[in-house]
């Protein structure tokens, strides 16, 4: 997933004086990432918590963080992972919309990803704005079965790197997806070989993937992230 991050700055805040001595703050992270998308299938994650109105919906994230014009017939595939089937929201330029109402006022919140369908032949960019999950709000679970997961906070590396924390027992699998050629790019957790076979997954900022927690209950995924 060729995912750029442009900006990403700490603002410090005063917020008050308690006493003479003593200040209370207001610390947030806040920025932006552009994240590009190729014709056809693209899996990509919501990297930033939006707190506008409406929020982390895809009529939202996809509507007001769109460059440019919408293609009509773009659609919007997210995971359920509870109900074991998408919710799907397509584009019609004609009503300048997503829809139906219920399927674009599905949240996507930080950590999870959909699938996007982008009709033609050229390519385009979705430009997510908000704040950085810190402490237990980057915290996710991952449930049994499978779940379309991402980075709860806009930093790329592999899966198995120091303070990713993504949690994995033998058997469990990764689906990368190469918009570019069009598969997946698999990887399975293996305590027999000592780690990810037949490679380490590296997420990009922005990118989405399968997981398929092969055990009978979700999984902690602590990153207890701050910027500080």
């Amino acid at each position: 997933m060729r995912t750029k991050t442009l900006l990403l700055t700490a603002a410090l805040s005063a917020a008050g004086i308690a006493t003479s001595m003593a200040q209370v703050y207001s610390v947030n992270a806040v920025g932006y990432v552009n994240t590009p998308l190729l014709p056809g299938f693209n899996l990509i994650s919501n990297p930033l918590n939006n707190t506008a109105a409406n929020g982390n919906t895809i009529g939202n994230l996809l509507g007001t963080g769109w460059n440019g014009t919408i293609p009509d017939g773009t659609i919007a595939y997210y995971f359920n992972a509870t109900t074991d089937a998408f919710v799907i929201a397509s584009y019609e330029a004609l009503f300048g919309e997503w829809g139906p109402a219920a399927a674009a006022g599905q949240a996507v919140p930080p950590g999870e990803g959909l699938f996007i369908f982008v009709p033609g032949a050229a390519n385009q960019t979705v430009t997510f704005v908000g704040e950085v999950p810190q402490g237990t709000a980057s915290n996710t679970q991952v449930p049994a079965g499978f779940s379309i997961k991402g980075s709860t906070v806009p930093v790329a590396g592999a899966i198995n790197a120091a303070g990713v924390n993504f949690p994995a027992d033998d058997g469990d699998i990764i689906y990368e997806w190469n918009a570019t050629t069009d598969a997946y790019v698999i990887s399975t957790f293996s305590t027999l070989f000592g780690g990810w076979d037949p490679q380490i997954p590296n997420i990009d900022v922005g990118e989405a993937f399968w997981v398929n927690n092969t055990g009978a209950a979700s999984q902690a995924w602590d990153r207890n992230f701050t910027v500080n």
